[in-house]
């Protein structure tokens, strides 16, 4: 009565969307996420009704609880995505019908089939839900304790569960006693230790106490309660029967001496024994009747109830099965119904169709004769104005081909135009000398701000370097270029000079530019750049290239041009594919201008192309340390720019090529490694051809090395060349700067393609010596200075002194100024910039003087 009134109570709680809840937590975690995955982790009641509808979860959990309680689970579709049909839901209530028979063998409370359909009392599938949730908390435990399921009712199921479950481990002291039948058994241990003293005392109390043990009990529990007692009997009296067989053999040890007294003792215990035999057997025939009539009793009841429920279970299958069938009757004619609409939908499209066809082909036929009879009408205009623009037409043909005729005289004179322009373009960048030497003076690098340099004086066309002699004496050596750029000059003012020979290309004309000097002095970063390239350390070739493309694009409209590369590389007097790192042969006089023709021509269409096969070619370059270099280039590199050019109205073609030269480290042998005689032997050759070429010379011997014999078609004819000296800052390098300005002086004083004469060259360079030596002495000669300058002066204007005796001049003059200085042994810096400018405006009036010797002696050699 007490667990139906809990019942009541928590169905009328508040609580019982917690405990469903509670029960869908749990049930998840047992059966697991796969097995549950139709039952969400906190379900509405409609949705944990829809998860447990098949009884799969519900079996499966049963199974984990106790295994093989349920031998076979039916498999069958689930209820919450599918609309189950008669098969499905057989195979649905036989799983629920084995659960709930399942659950009654664990005499926990069950529920209907009916609890599960809607408008079912579903709170009854959370109870049984949670009376399995206590159970599995009480197997968990060691199945000790009392069983008491939180929400149960009792039922005859859940009785049998007891008496089943402790028949296996049947004892005196079983664990299915209650604890009113264990307070029972110390009585009778208390009554037994009691009576010790009297054997023969009266069996009412331990009546009264069976019976009040058995008042309350259940009809099942009282064969298991009165077994526990009959067992307990038996077990007092044997410990009485062993009491008093002690007591007999105490009186024996003290000294009876009678002999019937043991006769009497022992016929007491035989009868005793005897008597204790026959009750014991009256007692357990009489239970064993007893338990007999129970049992009968209970299969009775069993069966009446396995009937009662078998009838219930027919009715309810019967009631189930009469409403599938009319679930399916109602899906049969819900079926018909939709395939009638169907019908009728298709119908109703098909006669639209029919209509709307009807109704376009009336149109397409109205239509058709509306465009006939304006095809009629338009042909007859069409035919009176062909006729009027025939005639206007041919008056216009006449009109057009007078404008033709004009147009194309001044199409050809404009060509013509053009044509002189160009020559005149190429004619001007002759006059400004076909080899140009420019002299670019490498900064100092990060961290070497501090060294002294090397180089005394520098103006727009003039070098003065410091030549440190043996005996410890400094001279001076001045050099004349077309052009100078000191340290601070940028890539930019480099390239400004070189630009205007990237139109010659596209004209047409072959141009070289070189880049040449001892290794560390700067040659590959003003053909190249840095390794981090910005677009203001861009070297020469990057410009070059993207000038190239840029006024080829400018021209699209009256040049179609082709332009690609190649990248070759001679390494100890072999050519190398920088491209293909294949070893190929030169050839003069190859096809399209190419004097090694199988060497790898790659088309461009931009600058990027260009810089991606340039980086190519600097892993294939040879590169070695040197004394002056850790990673200083032995070899000389080639990139040259095929340009193949045609009037798009003439059909003219024309070729250019752009050669842009890297050249070994100029240092001499004696100051590198053994590959160096190769290089040396390349640059004396190269020497020679541009001496020849300065000189104009008939004969230029290009074949004696590799270098000037691949650039044989590029250096000879109307060529333009350029050629970049680098001169090292550092003092300690002074030698090699000397040499490098003594190469070039052989064929740097060519202005206009025709060589300038050496007097004037030797007057420019003793200017620039005396410049450089006003500018020295301005702080401390004074006056003496100023007669010395004007006698020198005076004498080189009357006689023109040969270049060695000027050289040996200047640094003996140098070497008495610098013996008459405070601190004869310290070397004399270069003087700063403002000084050299001072100096430069002291002495004005006496360059101008020589100056102007040198004009007059010009105008007497034309």
């Amino acid at each position: 009565m007490a667990g139906t009134g809990d019942i009541a109570l928590k169905m009328a709680s508040d609580d019982y969307p917690t405990r469903r809840k509670e029960a869908a937590r749990w049930l998840r975690k047992t059966v697991g996420v796969v097995v549950a995955k139709d039952l969400p982790a906190e379900p509405s009641e409609e949705d944990f009704l829809q998860g447990l509808r098949s009884g799969m979860i519900l079996c499966n959990l049963v199974n984990k609880l106790q295994p093989g309680a349920i031998p076979k689970v039916v498999e069958a579709p689930s209820a919450v995505f599918n609309e189950p049909d008669a098969e499905a839901l057989s195979a649905y209530y036989e799983n629920i019908r084995n659960f709930l028979v399942a659950v009654e063998d664990l005499g926990l409370p069950t529920f209907d089939f009916d609890d599960l359909e809607e408008g079912g009392d579903f709170s009854k599938v959370v109870d049984c839900l949670l009376a399995l949730k206590s159970f599995s908390d009480w197997k968990k435990l060691g199945g000790s304790g009392s069983r008491k399921f939180s929400g149960s009712k009792s039922s005859p199921s859940a009785k049998s569960f007891n008496r089943r479950n402790s028949e296996p481990s049947m004892t005196p002291l079983s664990r299915t006693q209650s604890v009113g039948s264990d307070k029972s058994f110390d009585t009778l241990d208390q009554s037994g230790n009691a009576s010790d003293a009297n054997e023969e005392s009266d069996s009412g109390p331990l009546f009264t106490i069976v019976c009040d043990l058995l008042e309350d009990k259940e009809e099942e529990d009282i064969p298991i309660i009165v077994e526990n007692i009959l067992n307990k009997l038996t077990e007092e009296f044997e410990n009485r029967l062993v009491k008093r067989i002690q007591r007999v053999s105490l009186v024996t040890s003290h000294g009876l001496s009678t002999t019937e007294t043991p006769r009497t003792l022992s016929e007491a215990i035989k009868e005793q024994e005897r008597l204790a035999r026959e009750e014991q057997e009256r007692l357990e025939r009489e239970e064993q009747e007893r338990i007999a009539r129970e049992e009968q009793e209970r299969l009775r009841k069993q069966q009446e109830e396995e009937e009662r429920a078998a009838r219930e279970e027919q009715e309810r299958i019967k009631r189930h099965k009469e409403l599938l069938e009319e679930r399916e009757r109602l899906r049969k004619m819900k079926k018909e119904d939709r395939e009638r609409a169907k019908r009728e939908q298709q119908e109703r499209i098909k006669r639209e169709k029919e209509l709307r066809a009807q109704e376009k082909a009336a149109r397409k036929e109205e239509e058709r004769m509306a465009k006939e009879q304006e095809l009629r009408n338009t042909l007859s205009t069409a035919k009176i104005g062909v006729q009027s623009m025939q005639k206007d037409y041919l008056e216009e043909a006449d009109n057009l081909g007078k404008q033709v005729r004009s147009v194309c005289q001044a199409a050809a004179g404009y060509k013509k135009v053009l044509e002189e322009n160009r020559k005149l373009y190429n004619q001007v960048q002759d006059l400004k000398g076909n080899i140009r030497v420019y002299c670019r003076i490498r900064p100092f690098l990060p961290g070497q701000e501090n060294c002294v340099t090397s180089v005394d004086y520098i103006d727009d066309d003039t070098v003065t370097v410091i030549v440190p002699s043996k005996s410890g004496r400094e001279g001076r050596k001045a050099s004349m270029f077309t052009k100078v750029f000191g340290p601070s000059a940028t890539q930019e003012d480099v390239f400004a000079d070189t630009q205007p020979l990237i139109r010659s290309v596209l004209d047409g004309f072959n141009v070289c530019i070189f880049a040449y000097g001892q290794t560390g002095s700067g040659k590959t970063y003003t053909l190249t750049g840095p390794s981090d390239l910005t677009p203001e350390t861009m070297g020469v070739n990057y410009r070059a290239l993207k000038d190239l493309f840029l006024i080829s694009e400018e021209r699209k409209d009256d040049m179609s041009y082709e332009i690609s590369v190649n990248m070759l590389e001679i390494y100890n007097d072999e050519v190398r594919d920088l491209l293909v790192t294949d070893g190929i042969e030169i050839r003069n006089g190859a096809q399209k201008g190419m004097n090694v023709p199988d060497a790898n021509l790659v088309p461009v269409t931009s600058t990027d192309e260009v810089v991606n096969l340039m980086n190519l070619s600097k892993k294939n370059r040879a590169v070695s340390s040197t004394d002056t270099h850790d990673s200083g280039s032995r070899s000389h590199s080639f990139l040259t720019v095929h340009v193949f050019g045609k009037d798009l109205t003439t059909g003219t073609k024309i070729r250019g090529c752009m050669h842009l030269v890297d050249l070994a480290g100029s240092e001499k042998i004696d100051d590198s490694e053994d590959e160096a005689a190769h290089v040396s032997k390349s640059l004396s050759a190269f020497g020679d051809v541009m001496v020849a070429l300065a000189l104009k010379s008939s004969k230029v011997n290009y074949k004696s090395c590799k270098l000037t014999q691949l650039l044989q078609d590029a250096l000879g004819g109307q060529a333009k060349i350029l050629v970049f000296v680098h001169v090292h800052p550092d003092l300690d390098e002074a030698l090699e700067t000397v040499n490098t300005l003594k190469f070039i002086e052989r064929f740097s004083t060519v202005e206009g393609g025709a060589g300038k004469s050496g007097e004037v060259r030797e007057l420019k360079e003793q200017i620039a010596l005396l410049k450089a030596a006003l500018a020295k002495k301005e702080a401390g000669e004074g006056q003496s200075q100023e007669l010395r300058t004007s006698a020198s002066l005076q004498e080189l204007s009357t006689n023109s002194p040969r270049k060695g005796d000027l050289e040996d001049d200047s640094i003996d003059d140098s070497d008495d100024n610098a013996g008459k200085a405070k601190n004869p042994s310290a070397k004399q810096p270069a003087q700063s910039p403002a000084a050299k400018k001072a100096a430069a405006g002291a002495a004005a009036p006496k360059v101008a003087k020589q100056q102007t010797a040198v004009d007059s002696k010009k105008k007497k050699g034309k």
